[in-house]
């Protein structure tokens, strides 16, 4: 019995080893069929993204032209716009310019044109201020007279009554005094036999008529002399304001 046991566990693990080494060669095999089929598939795989690649690269260096043939003509188009662009700036500032110097000469000859008016208007002016000047000084001297002819004429009646009055009074004086004058003679002799006792006839009193005599012809020559010079006066200030006084 033990011995029929023990063939039978030897022919078991002979089995599994015998399964076990299939096992490894059907996977070898397994390994080597995937290792062939994937070079086969990579073979083809390979041979389709070499096709795919050198289109690709055809395209890209097609593109990479095409761009760089639009880039030069864009960069083209821009120069040229932008020399255009400047032309007609620098057209624009140009004809600025010239209307801005236009318009500037245009002032310079109104503002030369101006200080010409203006000169002419400031020589003017200094004339008629002078002109004004002297003008106010006439009618400055005209109003002092005017004011004093006014003021004469309101007194002219009182003034021609004094010049009247005063010359009236002179011939008085005057007249007085020449009838003096010579009694003075007359008295002083009586004066004279009087201190002398020569004369009965001689009064006590000649020397004291005589004194008087004396004086009165003293104070008629003083207003002789007073009442002439108001009649100068006079004369000066109706010659002054232009009236005759002579009447």
């Amino acid at each position: 019995m033990k011995q029929n046991h023990s063939d039978e566990h030897d022919d078991v693990v002979v089995i599994e080893e015998r399964d076990k080494r299939t096992y490894l060669y059907i996977g070898i095999a397994a390994a080597i069929g995937l290792a062939l089929g994937g070079l086969v598939g990579s073979t083809v795989t390979s041979s389709k993204w070499e096709s795919a690649y050198h289109q690709l690269n055809k395209r890209y260096g097609d593109l990479k032209q095409e761009t760089h043939r639009q880039t030069n003509d864009a960069q083209a188009t821009i120069a040229k716009t932008k020399d255009s662009v400047q032309e007609q700036i620098d057209a624009a500032v140009a004809k600025v310019n010239a209307e801005k110097d236009d318009k500037i000469k245009a002032l310079e000859k109104q503002v030369s044109e101006l200080e010409k008016v203006n000169s002419s208007l400031d020589e003017k002016v200094t004339t008629q201020k002078q002109t004004i000047a002297k003008v106010d000084k006439q009618k400055q001297s005209l109003n002092r007279k005017a004011n004093l002819q006014a003021s004469v004429f309101e007194r002219s009646r009182e003034i021609f009554q004094k010049e009247l009055k005063t010359k009236q009074e002179l011939e008085q004086l005057q007249k007085e005094r020449d009838e003096l004058a010579p009694k003075i003679k007359t008295l002083k002799e009586e004066c004279d036999l009087y201190l002398a006792g020569t004369s009965w006839d001689a009064k006590s009193d000649a020397c004291d008529k005589q004194d008087e005599a004396k004086s009165r012809l003293s104070q008629l020559d003083q207003m002789i002399h007073v009442h002439r010079m108001d009649l100068k006066q006079i004369q000066a200030l109706t010659n002054d304001i232009g009236l005759d006084g002579s009447h």
